[in-house]
């Protein structure tokens, strides 16, 4: 094992002091890891939509049980290339993940990943982002930075749990602040972004790398006519992003089948529809094609089976691209699912995550109903917040009322919005004892 102070001193470091006990045998990463486990915003998870709403069943995920599944998958893929069996480690990378802790900052930065979601999924973002586009605007990932540099409690007020750098890179998924998107994007849109207030914490987390490796990294691509975003996180980050999509196109069909929310004949012709046109993909043994996916709604045995093999061979999927532009390797390397494997779960995304599940008229109607009541909710906790918030007088003064109420709203589960919604605007709904 390569010793932590040699090789990855920088990045282990903390922005402030930050008292570590004699008996605390734990690497860096592994603090970070805990912080976060034992954090208010992990727990909250549990109330908050991934795909279906919470409280409508016992079976599917929420964002705390996602969180888990992208950080078992997560591990698993850095296993597999410690032990060479999904690609060749480019020996400098390998020294980076060799280091003390090496696997806590990759599950660290798959339990983080979803901090920054406020209730009601993507729908709660566009809802909270409206209502701030003036104030620095509102977007899932620089909430989550957000939450872990400043919001999180833990030793300091303001302070967040006072990361580590290389955790901080390893959950920055979208490198460019949000000045820089300013006639790039809509109103209605978030940007992927971080905040401008955190400007400072971002070029501290970058300092380890030389100019031209930090002005790259932050670049803003038109990724698509109209569309734009970075394209650049560290080898952390896009590890962590590996495991998410995995986890998001197979895990959220599996919910879907078993729930039965959509009709067997209908999910299968979309199937059958990629294959016809892509023709079967072929993973080491393991072959996607219409038969593969026919059993799905068979029994429970059969589902969890093609379910595992699923998820097998997504990960069997991956690569390590090269990124020549950088020099460090945290930069230079990444980990990307191949492109025929991604054609397929950006479809399962697209075709049928989206436009079988999410695009029904029953899920829009409490899309919708979700985004009102965050409306709703922030509009009227803004015209005295000090008055509304139990906890108002622990946000920091230095910030804007109005992003003191968009943090207030967006650590929100979805069934706490909910009460709160039905206390402020349902008559004859709450009285001074009801727990919120």
């Amino acid at each position: 094992m390569q010793p932590l102070n040699i090789i990855d001193a920088p990045f282990h470091e903390r922005r402030s002091p930050d008292p570590r006990k004699d008996s605390d045998w734990r690497s860096e990463y592994g603090r970070d890891k805990a912080r976060i486990v034992h954090g208010a915003a992990f727990r909250r998870l549990q109330g908050k939509t991934q795909v279906m709403g919470v409280g409508e069943g016992d079976f599917h995920r929420t964002r705390l049980t996602h969180s888990l599944e992208v950080a078992q998958i997560g591990l698993g893929l850095l296993e597999g290339l410690k032990q060479n069996k999904l690609a060749a480690l480019p020996h400098s990378l390998k020294a980076f993940l060799d280091v003390e802790g090496g696997r806590d900052i990759i599950a660290a930065s798959c339990y983080a990943h979803d901090l920054g979601h406020p209730p009601f999924g993507h729908g709660g973002e566009r809802a909270l982002h409206k209502e701030v586009v003036e104030f620095g605007g509102f977007e899932g990932n620089a909430q989550t930075v957000r939450i872990v540099t400043k919001l999180e409690r833990y030793h300091v007020r303001h302070k967040g749990i006072n990361p580590s750098r290389r955790f901080l890179l390893s959950i920055l998924k979208y490198p460019a602040a949000y000045t820089a998107y300013h006639g790039k994007v809509s109103g209605n849109e978030p940007p992927k972004c971080y905040y401008d207030c955190h400007v400072d914490e971002i070029a501290w987390a970058l300092e380890p790398f030389c100019s031209s490796d930090s002005n790259e990294f932050s670049k803003i691509f038109e990724v698509k006519p109209g569309k734009f975003k970075t394209k650049h996180m560290t080898f952390d980050a896009s590890v962590m992003n590996c495991a998410d999509d995995i986890a998001y196109c197979s895990h959220d069909l599996e919910d879907i089948v078993a729930r039965r929310i959509v009709e067997k004949d209908e999910l299968l012709e979309k199937i059958d529809a990629f294959f016809r046109k892509h023709g079967p993909i072929t993973v080491k043994d393991c072959v996607l094609n219409f038969a593969f996916f026919a059993c799905l709604y068979e029994d429970g045995y059969q589902r969890k089976d093609i379910i595992g093999k699923l998820v097998n061979s997504l990960m069997n999927s991956v690569t390590i691209v090269e990124y020549q532009e950088f020099e460090h390797p945290l930069l230079r390397y990444r980990l990307e699912i191949n492109e025929e494997v991604s054609t397929f779960t950006e479809y399962l995304k697209k075709e049928v995550t989206y436009n079988l599940v999410v695009g029904l008229p029953k899920l829009q109607m409490l899309e919708r109903k979700g985004q009102h009541i965050i409306s709703r909710i922030y509009n009227e906790l803004k015209l005295n917040p000090r008055e509304l918030i139990h906890s108002w007088e622990e946000f920091d003064g230095d910030d804007s009322p109005q992003r003191r109420v968009c943090d207030y709203v967006a650590g929100m589960t979805d069934s706490y919005a909910v009460r709160l919604y039905n206390r402020l605007f349902t008559p004859g709904f709450g009285t001074t004892t009801d727990e919120l």
